[in-house]
Protein backbone atom coordinates (compact mmCIF):
# COMPACT_ATOMS: atom_id res chain seq x y z
CA UNK A 1 0.00 0.00 0.00
CA UNK A 2 3.09 2.36 0.53
CA UNK A 3 4.71 1.53 -2.25
CA UNK A 4 1.77 2.14 -4.42
CA UNK A 5 0.75 5.60 -2.51
CA UNK A 6 3.99 6.51 -2.64
CA UNK A 7 4.76 5.77 -6.85
CA UNK A 8 1.51 8.33 -6.99
CA UNK A 9 2.95 11.06 -5.33
CA UNK A 10 6.23 10.59 -7.92
CA UNK A 11 3.86 10.29 -10.80
CA UNK A 12 1.97 13.65 -10.22
CA UNK A 13 5.15 15.52 -9.07
CA UNK A 14 6.95 14.34 -12.73
CA UNK A 15 3.18 15.41 -14.23
CA UNK A 16 2.31 18.45 -12.73
CA UNK A 17 4.39 19.65 -15.68
CA UNK A 18 5.68 17.37 -17.93
CA UNK A 19 8.71 19.72 -18.07
CA UNK A 20 10.47 16.40 -19.87
CA UNK A 21 7.58 14.74 -21.45
CA UNK A 22 9.41 11.80 -22.65
CA UNK A 23 10.85 10.51 -19.40
CA UNK A 24 7.63 11.75 -17.64
CA UNK A 25 5.37 9.60 -19.99
CA UNK A 26 7.97 6.34 -19.64
CA UNK A 27 7.73 7.31 -16.10
CA UNK A 28 3.87 7.32 -16.27
CA UNK A 29 3.94 4.01 -18.01
CA UNK A 30 6.00 2.03 -16.39
CA UNK A 31 4.46 2.67 -12.84
CA UNK A 32 1.06 2.19 -14.31
CA UNK A 33 2.58 -1.46 -15.25
CA UNK A 34 3.92 -1.69 -11.57
CA UNK A 35 0.70 -1.07 -10.65
CA UNK A 36 -1.97 -3.30 -12.75
CA UNK A 37 0.61 -6.41 -12.37
CA UNK A 38 1.27 -5.82 -8.73
CA UNK A 39 3.39 -3.42 -7.13
CA UNK A 40 6.70 -5.45 -5.96
CA UNK A 41 10.43 -4.93 -4.56
CA UNK A 42 12.04 -4.92 -7.09
CA UNK A 43 9.46 -2.75 -9.50
CA UNK A 44 9.04 -0.12 -6.35
CA UNK A 45 13.31 0.08 -6.54
CA UNK A 46 13.33 0.39 -9.99
CA UNK A 47 10.57 3.43 -9.74
CA UNK A 48 12.90 5.13 -7.02
CA UNK A 49 16.29 4.66 -8.63
CA UNK A 50 14.93 5.99 -12.18
CA UNK A 51 12.87 9.03 -10.69
CA UNK A 52 15.99 9.53 -8.29
CA UNK A 53 18.64 9.67 -11.17
CA UNK A 54 16.33 11.44 -12.91
CA UNK A 55 15.83 14.57 -10.40
CA UNK A 56 19.42 14.26 -8.98
CA UNK A 57 20.60 14.59 -12.85
CA UNK A 58 18.46 16.82 -14.57
CA UNK A 59 16.58 18.80 -12.01
CA UNK A 60 18.62 19.32 -8.82
CA UNK A 61 19.16 22.09 -7.67
CA UNK A 62 16.62 24.03 -8.93
CA UNK A 63 13.50 21.99 -6.92
CA UNK A 64 10.99 22.09 -4.92
CA UNK A 65 11.30 21.83 -1.05
CA UNK A 66 9.29 18.35 -1.14
CA UNK A 67 11.29 17.00 -3.64
CA UNK A 68 14.17 17.42 -1.86
CA UNK A 69 12.30 15.15 1.17
CA UNK A 70 11.36 13.07 -1.97
CA UNK A 71 14.97 12.32 -2.74
CA UNK A 72 16.43 11.96 0.57
CA UNK A 73 13.48 9.51 1.70
CA UNK A 74 14.33 7.80 -2.16
CA UNK A 75 18.13 7.81 -1.47
CA UNK A 76 17.03 6.03 2.11
CA UNK A 77 14.62 3.55 0.53
CA UNK A 78 17.11 2.08 -2.68
CA UNK A 79 19.58 2.12 0.02
CA UNK A 80 17.48 -0.78 2.24
CA UNK A 81 15.76 -2.28 -0.47
CA UNK A 82 18.67 -3.15 -2.48
CA UNK A 83 21.07 -4.35 0.45
CA UNK A 84 17.97 -7.03 1.01
CA UNK A 85 17.86 -8.01 -2.51
CA UNK A 86 21.02 -8.62 -2.35
CA UNK A 87 21.48 -10.44 0.80
CA UNK A 88 18.17 -12.38 -0.39
CA UNK A 89 15.90 -11.46 2.29
CA UNK A 90 12.44 -12.41 1.53
CA UNK A 91 10.01 -10.17 3.28
CA UNK A 92 9.45 -6.52 1.82
CA UNK A 93 7.98 -6.06 5.36
CA UNK A 94 11.24 -6.22 7.10
CA UNK A 95 12.30 -3.32 4.58
CA UNK A 96 9.26 -1.60 5.62
CA UNK A 97 9.24 -1.66 8.88
CA UNK A 98 13.19 -0.63 8.97
CA UNK A 99 11.90 2.84 6.69
CA UNK A 100 8.87 3.65 8.99
CA UNK A 101 11.02 5.66 11.81
CA UNK A 102 12.89 7.37 8.77
CA UNK A 103 9.72 8.06 6.82
CA UNK A 104 7.68 9.03 9.94
CA UNK A 105 10.86 11.89 10.85
CA UNK A 106 11.18 13.51 7.89
CA UNK A 107 7.41 14.17 7.39
CA UNK A 108 7.66 15.87 11.04
CA UNK A 109 10.70 17.25 10.07
CA UNK A 110 9.16 19.63 6.99
CA UNK A 111 5.66 19.96 8.77
CA UNK A 112 7.87 21.24 12.12
CA UNK A 113 10.70 23.27 10.29
CA UNK A 114 8.40 25.08 7.59
CA UNK A 115 6.59 26.06 10.82
CA UNK A 116 9.42 27.14 12.04
CA UNK A 117 10.56 29.68 8.96
CA UNK A 118 6.97 31.23 9.51
CA UNK A 119 7.67 32.52 12.64
CA UNK A 120 8.53 35.96 11.11
CA UNK A 121 6.77 39.30 10.83
CA UNK A 122 5.72 39.54 7.65
CA UNK A 123 4.57 36.11 7.69
CA UNK A 124 1.77 37.66 10.33
CA UNK A 125 1.57 40.91 8.56
CA UNK A 126 -1.90 40.06 6.38
CA UNK A 127 -0.83 42.68 3.87
CA UNK A 128 1.89 40.31 2.91
CA UNK A 129 1.27 37.02 4.23
CA UNK A 130 1.18 33.81 2.23
CA UNK A 131 -1.24 31.94 4.51
CA UNK A 132 -3.86 35.88 3.70
CA UNK A 133 -2.55 35.08 -0.42
CA UNK A 134 -3.27 31.37 -0.49
CA UNK A 135 -6.85 31.95 1.57
CA UNK A 136 -7.96 34.36 -0.96
CA UNK A 137 -6.85 32.21 -3.93
CA UNK A 138 -9.19 29.19 -2.55
CA UNK A 139 -11.76 31.77 -1.61
CA UNK A 140 -11.03 33.44 -5.28
CA UNK A 141 -11.53 29.32 -6.73
CA UNK A 142 -14.41 28.55 -4.18
CA UNK A 143 -16.29 31.01 -5.93
CA UNK A 144 -15.68 29.47 -10.00
CA UNK A 145 -19.39 28.78 -11.21
CA UNK A 146 -20.41 25.57 -12.92
CA UNK A 147 -23.80 25.95 -14.81
CA UNK A 148 -24.00 29.49 -12.75
CA UNK A 149 -23.78 27.47 -9.07
CA UNK A 150 -20.04 28.91 -7.34
CA UNK A 151 -18.17 25.86 -6.39
CA UNK A 152 -18.50 26.53 -2.96
CA UNK A 153 -22.63 25.07 -3.05
CA UNK A 154 -22.05 21.40 -4.43
CA UNK A 155 -19.00 21.09 -2.41
CA UNK A 156 -20.65 22.04 0.82
CA UNK A 157 -24.06 19.96 -0.13
CA UNK A 158 -21.15 16.69 -1.04
CA UNK A 159 -19.55 16.96 2.55
CA UNK A 160 -22.72 17.52 4.68
CA UNK A 161 -24.36 14.67 2.92
CA UNK A 162 -21.20 12.35 3.35
CA UNK A 163 -20.83 13.34 6.79
CA UNK A 164 -24.44 12.86 7.12
CA UNK A 165 -24.34 9.13 6.05
CA UNK A 166 -21.12 9.02 8.56
CA UNK A 167 -22.84 10.23 11.20
CA UNK A 168 -26.39 8.19 10.65
CA UNK A 169 -25.54 5.25 12.51
CA UNK A 170 -22.20 6.66 14.39
CA UNK A 171 -21.43 7.72 17.91
CA UNK A 172 -22.43 11.35 17.32
CA UNK A 173 -25.14 12.15 20.16
CA UNK A 174 -24.41 8.63 21.87
CA UNK A 175 -24.25 8.60 25.50
CA UNK A 176 -20.16 8.77 26.63
CA UNK A 177 -19.53 10.09 23.54
CA UNK A 178 -19.62 14.52 24.62
CA UNK A 179 -15.91 14.88 23.11
CA UNK A 180 -16.87 13.01 19.64
CA UNK A 181 -19.77 14.94 19.65
CA UNK A 182 -18.36 18.11 20.52
CA UNK A 183 -15.57 17.74 17.48
CA UNK A 184 -18.58 16.96 15.22
CA UNK A 185 -20.33 20.03 16.04
CA UNK A 186 -17.23 21.98 15.78
CA UNK A 187 -16.39 21.09 12.49
CA UNK A 188 -19.40 21.87 11.38
CA UNK A 189 -19.35 25.11 12.83
CA UNK A 190 -15.85 25.63 11.33
CA UNK A 191 -17.41 24.74 7.58
CA UNK A 192 -20.41 26.50 7.96
CA UNK A 193 -17.96 29.58 8.59
CA UNK A 194 -15.90 28.83 5.73
CA UNK A 195 -19.25 28.50 3.14
CA UNK A 196 -19.78 32.06 4.49
CA UNK A 197 -16.93 33.61 4.35
CA UNK A 198 -16.72 32.31 0.46
CA UNK A 199 -20.15 33.34 -0.50
CA UNK A 200 -20.08 36.96 1.38
CA UNK A 201 -16.76 37.46 1.69
CA UNK A 202 -13.75 39.20 4.44
CA UNK A 203 -15.46 42.81 4.18
CA UNK A 204 -13.71 44.89 6.58
CA UNK A 205 -12.46 41.97 8.69
CA UNK A 206 -9.54 40.84 5.67
CA UNK A 207 -6.71 41.67 7.72
CA UNK A 208 -8.21 39.65 11.30
CA UNK A 209 -9.12 37.08 9.20
CA UNK A 210 -5.45 36.75 7.65
CA UNK A 211 -4.19 36.83 10.75
CA UNK A 212 -5.86 34.26 11.75
CA UNK A 213 -5.06 32.05 8.86
CA UNK A 214 -1.55 32.89 9.40
CA UNK A 215 -1.16 31.46 12.83
CA UNK A 216 -3.59 28.80 11.94
CA UNK A 217 -0.97 27.53 9.37
CA UNK A 218 2.12 28.03 12.23
CA UNK A 219 -0.38 26.02 14.50
CA UNK A 220 -0.53 23.36 12.00
CA UNK A 221 2.83 23.23 10.92
CA UNK A 222 4.84 23.62 13.82
CA UNK A 223 2.48 22.82 16.79
CA UNK A 224 1.00 19.85 14.77
CA UNK A 225 4.21 18.57 13.46
CA UNK A 226 5.69 18.17 16.98
CA UNK A 227 2.53 17.12 18.08
CA UNK A 228 2.92 13.86 15.60
CA UNK A 229 5.17 12.10 17.81
CA UNK A 230 2.33 11.39 20.52
CA UNK A 231 0.87 8.34 19.43
CA UNK A 232 -2.87 9.32 20.68
CA UNK A 233 -3.10 12.59 19.31
CA UNK A 234 -1.75 11.48 15.94
CA UNK A 235 -5.24 10.65 14.64
CA UNK A 236 -6.66 14.24 15.41
CA UNK A 237 -3.30 15.62 13.34
CA UNK A 238 -3.79 13.28 10.22
CA UNK A 239 -7.34 14.39 9.87
CA UNK A 240 -6.40 17.68 9.89
CA UNK A 241 -3.59 17.82 7.67
CA UNK A 242 -5.56 15.84 4.99
CA UNK A 243 -8.25 18.48 4.99
CA UNK A 244 -5.20 21.65 4.94
CA UNK A 245 -3.86 19.52 1.72
CA UNK A 246 -7.46 19.11 0.73
CA UNK A 247 -7.93 22.83 0.66
CA UNK A 248 -4.18 23.74 -0.82
CA UNK A 249 -4.58 20.99 -3.61
CA UNK A 250 -7.24 23.60 -4.96
CA UNK A 251 -4.90 25.77 -5.71
CA UNK A 252 -2.36 23.35 -7.15
CA UNK A 253 -0.55 21.94 -4.54
CA UNK A 254 -1.95 18.21 -5.63
CA UNK A 255 2.05 17.27 -6.03
CA UNK A 256 2.82 17.31 -2.29
CA UNK A 257 -0.90 16.50 -1.40
CA UNK A 258 0.07 13.54 -2.56
CA UNK A 259 3.38 12.81 -0.78
CA UNK A 260 1.94 14.01 2.30
CA UNK A 261 -0.77 11.09 2.13
CA UNK A 262 1.73 8.53 1.25
CA UNK A 263 3.48 9.95 4.91
CA UNK A 264 0.68 10.02 6.97
CA UNK A 265 -0.17 6.78 5.46
CA UNK A 266 2.93 5.15 7.56
CA UNK A 267 1.15 6.81 10.96
CA UNK A 268 -1.95 4.79 10.78
CA UNK A 269 -2.10 1.89 13.05
CA UNK A 270 -1.98 -1.21 11.58
CA UNK A 271 -5.41 -2.38 12.99
CA UNK A 272 -6.55 0.72 10.56
CA UNK A 273 -4.76 -0.19 7.73
CA UNK A 274 -6.50 -3.53 7.54
CA UNK A 275 -9.78 -1.31 6.61
CA UNK A 276 -8.36 0.17 3.40
CA UNK A 277 -9.25 -2.09 0.79
CA UNK A 278 -7.39 -2.93 -2.82
CA UNK A 279 -9.92 -1.68 -4.72
CA UNK A 280 -10.24 1.88 -3.63
CA UNK A 281 -6.83 2.10 -3.55
CA UNK A 282 -6.67 1.13 -7.32
CA UNK A 283 -9.33 3.73 -7.85
CA UNK A 284 -7.42 6.11 -5.89
CA UNK A 285 -4.61 5.10 -8.45
CA UNK A 286 -7.00 5.41 -11.57
CA UNK A 287 -7.63 9.33 -10.11
CA UNK A 288 -3.91 10.18 -9.75
CA UNK A 289 -2.92 8.77 -13.17
CA UNK A 290 -5.97 10.54 -14.65
CA UNK A 291 -4.86 13.76 -13.42
CA UNK A 292 -1.02 13.42 -14.16
CA UNK A 293 -2.50 13.10 -18.41
CA UNK A 294 -4.78 15.72 -17.82
CA UNK A 295 -2.00 17.88 -16.35
CA UNK A 296 0.18 16.97 -19.99
CA UNK A 297 -2.64 17.38 -21.99
CA UNK A 298 -2.73 21.25 -20.80
CA UNK A 299 0.67 22.08 -20.79
CA UNK A 300 1.85 20.76 -24.22
CA UNK A 301 -1.35 19.88 -26.15
CA UNK A 302 -4.30 21.85 -25.60
CA UNK A 303 -5.14 24.42 -22.34
CA UNK A 304 -7.34 23.42 -20.17
CA UNK A 305 -9.57 26.33 -18.20
CA UNK A 306 -8.79 26.22 -14.36
CA UNK A 307 -6.62 23.16 -14.58
CA UNK A 308 -5.59 23.17 -11.00
CA UNK A 309 -8.90 23.90 -9.71
CA UNK A 310 -10.02 20.45 -11.66
CA UNK A 311 -7.00 18.11 -10.79
CA UNK A 312 -7.61 19.52 -6.95
CA UNK A 313 -11.16 18.41 -6.88
CA UNK A 314 -10.02 15.29 -8.87
CA UNK A 315 -7.75 14.21 -6.25
CA UNK A 316 -9.47 15.69 -3.05
CA UNK A 317 -12.60 13.00 -4.54
CA UNK A 318 -9.46 10.10 -4.69
CA UNK A 319 -8.67 10.87 -1.20
CA UNK A 320 -12.12 10.49 0.28
CA UNK A 321 -12.58 7.53 -1.75
CA UNK A 322 -9.75 5.63 -0.73
CA UNK A 323 -9.84 6.39 2.59
CA UNK A 324 -13.54 5.80 2.90
CA UNK A 325 -13.22 2.37 4.58
CA UNK A 326 -11.53 3.99 7.57
CA UNK A 327 -14.01 6.85 8.33
CA UNK A 328 -16.62 4.37 8.35
CA UNK A 329 -14.55 2.22 11.08
CA UNK A 330 -13.50 5.48 13.00
CA UNK A 331 -17.68 6.73 13.14
CA UNK A 332 -18.71 3.37 13.79
CA UNK A 333 -21.07 2.84 16.64
CA UNK A 334 -20.01 -1.02 17.46
CA UNK A 335 -16.95 -2.29 17.85
CA UNK A 336 -13.77 -0.88 15.97
CA UNK A 337 -10.13 -1.07 16.52
CA UNK A 338 -8.92 0.67 19.16
CA UNK A 339 -6.90 3.87 17.77
CA UNK A 340 -3.00 3.67 19.61
CA UNK A 341 -0.86 5.57 17.45
CA UNK A 342 2.44 4.38 16.76
CA UNK A 343 5.45 5.23 18.26
CA UNK A 344 8.04 7.36 16.40
CA UNK A 345 11.40 5.63 16.74
CA UNK A 346 11.52 1.71 16.37
CA UNK A 347 14.26 -0.70 17.51
CA UNK A 348 13.82 -2.07 14.02
CA UNK A 349 15.41 0.93 12.28
CA UNK A 350 19.20 0.56 11.47
CA UNK A 351 21.31 3.02 13.69
CA UNK A 352 22.78 4.58 10.15
CA UNK A 353 19.24 5.66 8.96
CA UNK A 354 19.53 7.94 11.29
CA UNK A 355 21.72 9.91 8.97
CA UNK A 356 18.76 11.03 6.35
CA UNK A 357 16.94 13.12 9.05
CA UNK A 358 20.26 14.97 9.95
CA UNK A 359 20.41 15.54 5.93
CA UNK A 360 17.25 16.89 5.88
CA UNK A 361 17.14 19.00 9.08
CA UNK A 362 20.66 20.41 7.36
CA UNK A 363 18.54 21.48 4.82
CA UNK A 364 15.81 23.20 6.89
CA UNK A 365 18.74 24.89 8.15
CA UNK A 366 20.45 26.61 5.19
CA UNK A 367 18.66 29.60 5.27
CA UNK A 368 20.38 30.69 8.57
CA UNK A 369 23.53 29.39 7.58
CA UNK A 370 23.87 31.64 5.32
CA UNK A 371 23.32 28.65 2.60
CA UNK A 372 20.57 28.15 0.25
CA UNK A 373 17.20 29.94 0.36
CA UNK A 374 14.70 27.99 -1.44
CA UNK A 375 14.11 24.19 -1.56
CA UNK A 376 14.85 24.11 1.97
CA UNK A 377 11.15 23.60 3.19
CA UNK A 378 11.06 27.72 3.37
CA UNK A 379 8.79 28.09 0.54
CA UNK A 380 5.56 30.90 0.78
CA UNK A 381 7.04 31.24 4.53
CA UNK A 382 7.98 35.13 3.83
CA UNK A 383 11.55 34.17 5.35
CA UNK A 384 13.73 36.83 4.46
CA UNK A 385 17.64 36.00 6.26
CA UNK A 386 19.44 37.51 2.99
CA UNK A 387 21.74 40.88 5.07
CA UNK A 388 22.82 41.32 8.23
CA UNK A 389 19.53 40.77 10.22
CA UNK A 390 16.47 38.64 9.20
CA UNK A 391 12.74 38.80 9.26
CA UNK A 392 12.60 35.90 12.01
CA UNK A 393 11.13 36.55 15.35
CA UNK A 394 13.78 34.22 17.30
CA UNK A 395 17.02 34.55 14.92
CA UNK A 396 16.67 38.35 14.05
CA UNK A 397 20.30 38.90 14.28
CA UNK A 398 21.25 35.68 12.18
CA UNK A 399 23.12 34.53 14.51
CA UNK A 400 24.11 31.01 13.01
CA UNK A 401 25.05 32.33 9.90
CA UNK A 402 28.32 30.80 8.54
CA UNK A 403 28.58 31.70 5.04
CA UNK A 404 27.81 34.88 2.98
CA UNK A 405 26.63 33.60 -0.50
CA UNK A 406 23.05 35.87 0.45
CA UNK A 407 24.84 38.70 0.82
CA UNK A 408 27.44 38.54 -2.10
CA UNK A 409 24.94 39.47 -5.09
CA UNK A 410 24.02 41.43 -8.34
CA UNK A 411 20.95 43.68 -8.90
CA UNK A 412 19.33 43.60 -12.08
CA UNK A 413 18.28 47.08 -13.57
CA UNK A 414 17.45 46.42 -16.85
CA UNK A 415 17.04 43.30 -18.81
CA UNK A 416 14.62 41.77 -21.32
CA UNK A 417 11.54 40.03 -19.97
CA UNK A 418 11.69 37.70 -21.85
CA UNK A 419 14.65 36.23 -20.62
CA UNK A 420 13.44 36.46 -16.88
CA UNK A 421 11.77 33.00 -16.85
CA UNK A 422 14.66 31.11 -18.21
CA UNK A 423 14.62 28.96 -14.51
CA UNK A 424 11.83 26.97 -14.55
CA UNK A 425 10.37 27.80 -10.97
CA UNK A 426 10.84 31.87 -11.83
CA UNK A 427 7.50 33.74 -12.45
CA UNK A 428 7.79 37.34 -13.55
CA UNK A 429 10.08 39.83 -14.84
CA UNK A 430 13.69 39.70 -12.62
CA UNK A 431 14.21 43.66 -12.97
CA UNK A 432 14.25 45.39 -10.21
CA UNK A 433 15.25 42.38 -8.14
CA UNK A 434 18.87 41.21 -6.85
CA UNK A 435 20.20 37.66 -7.21
CA UNK A 436 23.06 35.92 -5.58
CA UNK A 437 26.11 35.71 -7.37
CA UNK A 438 25.86 31.84 -6.94
CA UNK A 439 22.41 32.01 -8.33
CA UNK A 440 23.37 34.65 -11.28
CA UNK A 441 26.07 32.51 -12.78
CA UNK A 442 23.26 29.44 -12.79
CA UNK A 443 21.34 32.21 -15.12
CA UNK A 444 23.97 32.37 -17.31
CA UNK A 445 25.06 29.18 -17.57
CA UNK A 446 21.13 28.18 -18.85
CA UNK A 447 21.47 30.90 -21.51
CA UNK A 448 24.50 29.88 -22.57
CA UNK A 449 23.04 26.53 -22.80
CA UNK A 450 20.05 28.12 -24.91
CA UNK A 451 21.98 30.14 -27.32
CA UNK A 452 20.52 33.38 -26.14
CA UNK A 453 22.33 36.58 -26.41
CA UNK A 454 21.06 38.76 -23.20
CA UNK A 455 22.04 42.98 -23.16
CA UNK A 456 21.69 43.74 -19.31
CA UNK A 457 22.22 46.85 -16.72
CA UNK A 458 23.13 45.22 -13.39
CA UNK A 459 25.10 46.29 -10.31
CA UNK A 460 27.47 44.38 -7.95
CA UNK A 461 29.61 45.61 -4.97
CA UNK A 462 28.38 49.55 -5.47
CA UNK A 463 28.75 49.76 -9.08
CA UNK A 464 26.71 49.53 -11.97
CA UNK A 465 27.45 47.96 -15.68
CA UNK A 466 26.05 47.88 -18.65
CA UNK A 467 26.89 44.73 -21.49
CA UNK A 468 25.62 43.59 -24.72
CA UNK A 469 25.89 40.03 -24.19
CA UNK A 470 25.91 39.03 -20.38
CA UNK A 471 26.25 35.54 -21.52
CA UNK A 472 30.28 36.07 -23.19
CA UNK A 473 30.89 38.65 -20.84
CA UNK A 474 34.58 37.18 -19.61
CA UNK A 475 33.87 38.22 -15.69
CA UNK A 476 30.32 36.29 -15.86
CA UNK A 477 30.50 33.91 -18.49
CA UNK A 478 29.61 29.99 -16.89
CA UNK A 479 30.30 27.00 -19.50
CA UNK A 480 29.46 24.68 -16.88
CA UNK A 481 28.45 24.37 -13.61
CA UNK A 482 30.40 24.04 -10.16
CA UNK A 483 29.93 22.30 -6.54
CA UNK A 484 28.36 25.83 -5.66
CA UNK A 485 26.12 26.24 -8.67
CA UNK A 486 25.08 22.16 -8.08
CA UNK A 487 24.48 22.60 -4.60
CA UNK A 488 22.57 25.74 -3.93
CA UNK A 489 19.78 27.34 -4.56
CA UNK A 490 18.23 30.66 -3.94
CA UNK A 491 15.22 33.13 -4.74
CA UNK A 492 15.60 36.12 -5.98
CA UNK A 493 15.65 39.29 -3.25
CA UNK A 494 13.26 41.79 -3.23
CA UNK A 495 14.11 45.36 -2.55
CA UNK A 496 12.31 47.13 0.32
CA UNK A 497 9.66 45.43 2.95
CA UNK A 498 7.65 43.76 3.70
CA UNK A 499 9.05 40.86 2.19
CA UNK A 500 6.33 39.46 -0.38
CA UNK A 501 5.45 36.18 -0.93
CA UNK A 502 6.91 34.36 -3.35
CA UNK A 503 8.47 30.57 -4.26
Amino acid sequence: MFALLYTLAIVLELGEQWIDPWFTGGFVLAAAAAVITGMTRAKFLALLVASTTYFLVFRFPDVANHVNLLLCLNVAMISVMAYSLIRGHESPDHDYAALLPVLRIGLILVYVIAGFDKLNSDFLDPAASCAAGMLASIIDAMHTRFLGVPLVVPVAVTAACLGYRLLRRGRFGSPGNRTFTAVVVGAAAAGLAGVLLVLVGPGPYASAIGLIAAVSVIAWELGGGLLLVVPRLQAAIIAFSLLMHAALALIGFVDFGALAAALLFTFVPTSYVRQLTGRRLHVYAGICFAIALLCGWSTHIHRIPEPALLTGLAFDAAVIIAIWPLLVTVFSGGQRPRWDGVHIVDRAMPAWLYVFPIVLLFIGLTPYLGLRTAGNFSMFSNLRTEGASSNHLLLGGNPIKMWNYQEDVVWILDIDDRYGDVIYHYDGSPRGYALPVVEFRKWIHAWSRAGYRVPMTYAHNGYSYTTDDIVTDPMWRADALDAQMYLLDFRYIQPGNPNYCRW
